[in-house]
């Protein structure tokens, strides 16, 4: 049994406005979808890197709340500078501009899109691309330990002033996990705004039940869906995130 991230998917307030600010980085809306309770679409570099997927659900109505359990997205780019100001054009707001980092040999700037995620741009194509997601967790152990369960490898540790993190991927393909447990972090996380994250498999009903036979919830039993070739099933990791598992099937 193989496994690897999927999309993140993040609900956005209105979805047309989301996806132009993300082509307007250079990023490319690959796809739209209808399901019966949002409206969807895949915001990506087809060349490499992530895949990132916004929804926006039918019975939303105002202002998101995002809550503080996403904590940020990386969008890599070999020019921080032109990116930086493509993201300005295109409606983002500053959260701090650019500057070299000591510790690692990359430049940095924070933004937020037009629904207040925040992201940074960093360095190292010619078009910007999506890396990893991060998102906080209430223990890191544990969250490492799921997703380790799932089949995923942890490819590195690193401890900010702020945060203790972990990469989570299948390294050489698939996006990238990064946990992150706050040090002032009090509680559980709040989920807010916040939908699923896919990881593939290639054999969904045993992922799932390995997961739920380690005492995590099931969201919802295997099923073959009849709209595309696929059998997805949903657990819960330790902090309550919504996991979809997807395989895929030939034709």
């Amino acid at each position: 049994m193989t496994s690897s991230l999927g999309q993140l998917c993040l609900n956005v307030a209105e979805l047309d406005t989301a996806v132009d600010f993300y082509v307007g980085l250079g990023l490319t809306c690959t796809s739209r979808t209808e399901i019966p309770q949002a409206h969807e679409a895949i915001v990506e570099n087809p060349a490499h890197g992530s895949k990132l997927q916004l929804a926006q659900q039918k019975d939303h109505d105002g202002p998101l709340d995002l809550g503080d359990a996403f904590w940020k997205l990386y969008v890599d780019t070999a020019d921080v500078a032109a990116t930086w100001e493509r993201a300005l054009a295109a409606g983002a707001t500053v959260e701090s501009p650019p500057e070299r980092l000591d510790r690692w040999p990359v430049t940095v700037g924070f933004v937020r899109d037009r629904d207040g995620y925040l992201w940074p741009d960093g360095s190292p194509t010619d078009a910007p691309w999506l890396g990893q997601y991060c998102l906080n967790v209430t223990d890191i152990e544990a969250a490492i330990r799921f997703y380790e369960l799932l089949g995923l490898t942890c490819s590195s540790r690193t401890e900010i002033p702020q945060a203790h993190e972990a990469i989570l991927e299948a390294p050489g393909t698939g996006g990238k996990l990064q946990l992150a447990q706050q040090l002032d972090q009090d509680g559980p996380v709040r989920m807010g705004s916040m939908w699923k994250l896919y990881v593939h498999t290639d054999d969904c009903a045993a992922l799932h039940d390995r997961a739920v036979a380690a005492g995590h919830a099931s969201l919802a039993a295997p099923v073959r869906l009849d709209r595309w070739p696929v059998t997805i099933a949903f657990v819960a990791d330790p902090d309550g995130y919504q996991v979809e598992l997807v395989q895929r099937h030939a034709g």
